[in-house]
C-alpha cells in the first residue's frame, strides 16, 4: 500500500508519498522533511479530546470536542527546562471546538498560583492559553470564555 503524501499544517510543507513520482526515501530533500515535519508536530502538537479525560501537558494545542460537557483534567506542570525533564516554557491552548461547558481541573493552586479550575461557557472558540513556569500554569492574555476559579 502507498504511503499518502504529507502537509504540514504550520510550516506548509509537503512530503510526497511512496504513489507521488518525487517519492525518493534516501534523499536529502525528503529526509530533512521529514524531520521538519515531526519537529512541527512537537512545537506545534495538536490534540483532539472528544471524551472527559486527562489534557497531556504538551507544547501546541488542546481541542475539547466531546458532543456535551465534559470534565478534564491538567497536572500541573514540572518545574525545569525541557531538556531537564521539566515543563517550563512549554505553551497550551485549550480551545472548545464545540459549544459545551467544559471544566479542566488541576491540582490546588497551579493555575496562577491560586486557582485549579478553568470553567468554559459554551460558546465555539472559547480558550485560555497557558505557560507552564517553575510548576505552575500562568496564563498568557486574557481567557476568552473561560472563568478561574
Amino acid at each position: 500500500m502507498p504511503l499518502p503524501s504529507q502537509q504540514s499544517p504550520v510550516l506548509g510543507l509537503n512530503l510526497p508519498g511512496a504513489g507521488d513520482p518525487d517519492y525518493n526515501p534516501n534523499g536529502a530533500i525528503h529526509l530533512i522533511t521529514a524531520a521538519l515535519l515531526a519537529l512541527e508536530a512537537q512545537v506545534f502538537g495538536r490534540t483532539k479530546y472528544t471524551a472527559a479525560g486527562a489534557i497531556s501537558i504538551q507544547n501546541g494545542t488542546a481541542i475539547l470536542k466531546a458532543g456535551s460537557a465534559a470534565a478534564m483534567t491538567l497536572p500541573a506542570p514540572i518545574a525545569g527546562l525541557p531538556g531537564a525533564g521539566g515543563h517550563d516554557g512549554m505553551r497550551l491552548a485549550i480551545v472548545a471546538e464545540d459549544a459545551f461547558a467544559y471544566t479542566v481541573t488541576g491540582p490546588a493552586n497551579s493555575i496562577n498560583g491560586a486557582k485549579h479550575i478553568a470553567t468554559w461557557t459554551a460558546a465555539v472558540g472559547n480558550s485560555i492559553e497557558l505557560l507552564a513556569d517553575n510548576g505552575a500554569w500562568l496564563t498568557v492574555g486574557t481567557p476568552q470564555g473561560v472563568a478561574l476559579t
